[in-house]
This record gives structure tokens, C-alpha cells and sequence, in this order.
């Protein structure tokens, strides 16, 4: 993955990208010990076939600062679409294969998936999330694959597959829009003052998008 630019800083929300020769992003090692992904991009070292060390500072600036779809909402966290167009999608496809295959060591799973197999659905994933009218970040990657190593999502002890993941993203992305949904409506009471002001056309889409989850989760479950 080549860099072309030379990214110089990183934001809370913004990448700042400009042109300087000498200058690098500054990386907090306390950031990059509590983020083991960022460690296993910068093992892949820099160049040609490594991450940009601001792709890897966006990652390990977004570990731990969200827990829940509702603290994501708010966090401000670089979004994958803003990573997209800076790094590229093969950058982000990349992230989240590496985001996948720790996710298979981490479960020490009896059947791994073959290495073709997980890039093909790092990049499905991938695309998935830049489709999404959601803003997803990081700490939302990390999220689900937490959920993943931890069981919550099924149990990968056997291997993860690319149904499991699939639904384990979809899942949490209809928590996501249910939290935005509740964050803009919070965020227009405190500005409005208590008056009521018309829904914006996002968070409108936003709630239809929570009621046909809600719907088909009924339909799957028995209840319509």
C-alpha cells in the first residue's frame, strides 16, 4: 500500500494531511500498547507493502475511547469513509484483515479461514461499511470483533465464517443507527431549548432503519 501522501497529523474526528518533508505523525506509545492491532500494522513495517504510520496513528487513537454503539455516537473518532479517501479502500480492506486475523488467533480457532478466503471478506466488509449511510469508525470495528473474540456474536472456536461476521457487522449496525437516533433526538432538545424542531432528513432515515430492523428481527424471531 503506498503512501502518496504524507500525512502529518491526526485530529480528534479530522485527518490533517499536508505536505512537509521531515515530518511525521506522532504516535503515542501508550496508544499503540493498548491497541494490539495498530502493533501487528506496524509490524508490517512502512513502504511500498506497510501502512502509512497516520493510517496505524488512526487506529491506535481510536482504541478504548468507545465501549458501546452510544459512546461511539459521540466520540467524534475519524470515520472509515474520511479513512478511505485519504488511505484508500485497499487500506481500510487491509485494517480490518488485520482486525480479522487477530481476531483468529485470539480464539484460537481449529479450522482458520484460508488466507484468500479472509481477504475476500475483509474487502466485502470493507465496502459494507463505506455503503452504510452510518458513520462508522474504528472503535465500531473494534466493537464487533470484541463482540466476535469474546463468543457474543457466536461461538468461533471453530472458525470464524464469512455468515458469522456478516451479521455480527449488520447486528451492530442497526444498534448504531438506534443510538444516533436517540443522540440527535437528545442533541435537538438541548438546542432547541424543549422545543421540538423538525427531524433532519438522516436522523428520518436513520429511524426508518430502526423500525425495518425491528421488523425483521420480529419476522426472523416468530413474532409477525
Amino acid at each position: 500500500m503506498q503512501d502518496n501522501n504524507k500525512p502529518t497529523a491526526i485530529c480528534n474526528g479530522e485527518l490533517a494531511l499536508r505536505e512537509s518533508a521531515g515530518q511525521a505523525v506522532a504516535i503515542h506509545d501508550e496508544s499503540v500498547a493498548h491497541c494490539p492491532v495498530a502493533q501487528r500494522m506496524l509490524r508490517h513495517g512502512s513502504g511500498e507493502d506497510g501502512f502509512p504510520i497516520a493510517a496505524v496513528a488512526v487506529v491506535a487513537n481510536a482504541s478504548g475511547v468507545a465501549r458501546t454503539a452510544s459512546e461511539s455516537v459521540g466520540s467524534g473518532l475519524t470515520t472509515v469513509k474520511m479513512f478511505a479517501r485519504h488511505f484508500d479502500e485497499r487500506t481500510l480492506s487491509a485494517v480490518i484483515l488485520t482486525h480479522l486475523t487477530l481476531t483468529e488467533d485470539m480464539c484460537n480457532v481449529a479450522r482458520p479461514m484460508k488466507p484468500e478466503a479472509l481477504a475476500t471478506l475483509a474487502k466485502q466488509i470493507s465496502r459494507m461499511l463505506l455503503d452504510d449511510d452510518m458513520s462508522w469508525n474504528f472503535a465500531d470495528i473494534q466493537i464487533v470483533m470484541d463482540r466476535l473474540a469474546s463468543g457474543e456474536a457466536g461461538q468461533v472456536f471453530g472458525g470464524l465464517n464469512a455468515p458469522m461476521v456478516t451479521k455480527a457487522f449488520t447486528d451492530y449496525m442497526a444498534e448504531k443507527c438506534e443510538a444516533y437516533v436517540a443522540w440527535r433526538e437528545d442533541e435537538q432538545k438541548r438546542n432547541d431549548n424543549g422545543f421540538g424542531a423538525e427531524r433532519s432528513c438522516t436522523t428520518a432515515k436513520a429511524m426508518e432503519r430502526v423500525k425495518h430492523a425491528a421488523a425483521h428481527d420480529a419476522y426472523v424471531k416468530g413474532k409477525l
